[in-house]
């Protein structure tokens, strides 16, 4: 009898957990087949098919079939394990360097940076007593730089006139913030761009907004999107420091939006919502910013509701995605990112049905996101890469730490670089995100030729995923040709070279003084706070050589990013730009 009853408790134990398993299939692979390859698939399978060759022989009553179930259920069970055993796995590697080159006359400029240093700090606190230091993030701060070696400005001022962000500017920084966690924009990138358009030139007195439009899935922008280096940090943390210590940061999630049909500004419309075109399904959102000193038309610039007039000169938006394959699309990078600038809201209605939304108008020929980004498109495109999603947009399974970041003003060949070059070698499904080889359905080479095709095309932007019309460059951009084993012409005072740059302990500054003098050689950051001052004092005539270990004036380590040396006697000075790594 004891053992009956054990055997019972064992059957009721298996046609539990199998139909746990085999819903589980259902639900995680149902749709997309090749989730089939994750472990916990793997692990599911073979009793899942155990539990429907039982389930057969049961309901279907074949004496045959009874008599043999046991051995059919471990032959099931054998089956699974084969067929997923022998489902191939890719090795995936990380690369060690991003691919450099420059061709004449380029129509686009790409900017690259792997093994990007560490954050400065965290603001996981979310309060004003996280110290400005925190504030920085060297990734950014070297990218930006590297930008300005080939007159591509962050700031517009007077004498950059075609700069990024003006002082007074209401800047959009559309991030990824559907999903969650690592599937979000890095907070450590964003804080990092923040703190450099609060710090211009001019003084910014203009206002910082993060946005996304999360389609009404639940998510919302808060304090799940913590994807950082301290996971703590999310971008909640972000804005509530900067706002603790007194800046114009907000962040605004679109959802609340999503099915608001509303008319423009012009038109006497001031609700937020999303404006619809009925002729070419162009969707964009309108809205109030959270301060509510401004009305934005993401289309048409700032309302001004005196003057009834729109200054679109000052509305920046950067587009800032965080790198990930993607099932439909292919990837989800620079031009993917417009899909949450536009709404899926009233698909039937609109499209037919979500999939003819997705598949007809988003990656068909019709380009909608394409379309979007015509009429919205971004003055700075920055991907991070410092994790890449391999497997789906929404899937934390497969994340690989790549450690890298670029950047550049045309999201088509933003695009097309970190699809080839960062996601394609170490993606679950190469063909289907790689933007040069055509994958089948559903791949990136498609949808990527689409949006390029329209907006080169029809739209007239100078954009291109030709490798042969883009220039690429690392921080070795930043080694100016005085840096390195370069003597000054008719030398009197000043460098002789820095090397090796990009900085690091073993690095030397040669300097020349020509005559006796008083000199200052000093180190500083991109604030232009002093950090340690090497030498101080009178020099006689001569070539003269120091070393800087990295720390400031009270010995400590200062963190990896841009630091300038400046060289002064009277009546001259002269500043060099070095990269330190750690």
């Amino acid at each position: 009898m004891e053992h009956n009853k054990s055997v019972v408790n064992r059957q009721w134990w298996f046609w539990v957990a199998g139909l746990f398993a085999l819903l589980w299939l259902f639900l995680r692979s149902g749709t997309n087949p090749k989730r089939l390859t994750y472990p916990c698939q793997q692990a599911a399978f073979p009793l899942a098919s155990a539990w429907v060759i039982a389930l057969i022989g049961l309901v279907g009553g074949g004496l045959f079939f009874k008599k043999f179930a046991r051995v059919s259920a471990l032959a099931a069970v054998l089956a699974g394990v084969v067929f997923l055993g022998a489902t191939p796995h890719r090795t995936l590697a990380v690369p060690e360097t991003l691919p450099v080159w420059e061709v004449e006359e380029p129509v686009s400029t790409v900017f690259v940076m792997d093994n990007i240093p560490k954050t400065s700090g965290s603001l996981a606190a979310g309060n004003a007593s996280v110290p400005d230091d925190y504030l920085t993030d060297p990734a950014i701060d070297t990218i930006l730089a590297m930008m300005e070696t080939k007159d591509i400005f962050l700031y517009k001022t007077q004498e950059h006139p075609d700069g990024i962000v003006g002082a007074t500017d209401v800047v959009i920084i559309k991030g990824n913030f559907q999903w969650t966690s690592r599937n979000t924009t890095s907070t450590d990138r964003i804080k990092g761009l923040i703190w450099q358009i609060l710090n211009h030139p001019d003084g910014f007195a203009g206002e910082i907004i993060i946005c996304d439009n999360t389609q009404d899935v639940g998510t919302g922008i808060n304090d799940d999107d913590n994807n950082s280096e301290d996971e703590k940090q999310s971008i909640v943390d972000v804005c509530d420091v900067f706002q603790a210590k007194g800046y114009p940061v907000y962040y605004r999630c679109w959802a609340d939006l999503w099915s608001t049909v509303v008319a423009e500004y012009s038109e006497g419309d001031n609700t937020d919502g999303y404006t619809y075109d009925y002729q070419t399904k162009i969707t964009y959102p309108k809205f109030r910013s959270p301060s509510g000193d401004y009305y934005i038309s993401m289309r048409y610039g700032l309302w001004d509701q005196a003057s009834e007039t729109y200054d679109l000169e000052r509305l920046c938006i950067v587009d800032f995605p965080v790198l990930k394959a993607h099932a439909m699309a292919g990837a989800t990078i620079a031009v993917k990112n417009w899909i949450g600038m536009l709404t899926t809201a009233h698909s039937t209605e609109r499209f037919g049905s979500w999939n003819s939304m997705h598949y007809s108008f988003f990656w068909g020929t019709y380009a909608l996101v394409a379309r979007v980004m015509e009429v919205i498109y971004p003055r700075l495109v920055i991907v991070d890469a410092t994790w890449t999603s391999t497997v789906n947009a929404n899937v934390l399974e497969g994340l690989v730490n790549t450690n890298m970041i670029l950047a550049s003003t045309d999201p088509i060949a933003a695009s097309w670089y970190a699809a080839k070059f960062i996601l394609t070698p170490v993606a679950l499904n190469p063909s289907k995100t790689n933007p040069d080889i055509d994958g089948g359905s559903y791949c990136y080479y498609t949808t990527l030729e689409r949006w390029t095709t329209y907006l080169q095309d029809s739209a007239g932007l100078p954009c291109t995923k030709d490798s042969n019309e883009i220039s690429v460059y690392d921080r070795r951009v930043l080694v100016e040709p005085g840096l390195v084993e370069t003597t000054l012409p008719t030398a009197s005072f000043g460098f002789e070279s820095i090397a090796p740059n990009p900085f690091f302990s073993e690095t030397t500054i040669r300097y020349t003084v020509a005559e006796s003098v008083e000199v200052n050689l000093d180190i500083i950051d991109i604030s232009g706070r002093l950090v340690r001052t090497l030498v101080q004092g009178t020099r006689v005539p001569g070539h003269f050589s120091i070393k800087w270990d990295g720390t400031d004036e009270a010995g400590t380590e200062v963190n990896a990013g841009i630091y300038f040396c400046r060289f002064q006697t009277q009546g001259f000075t002269q500043t060099r730009k070095a990269l330190l790594v750690r």
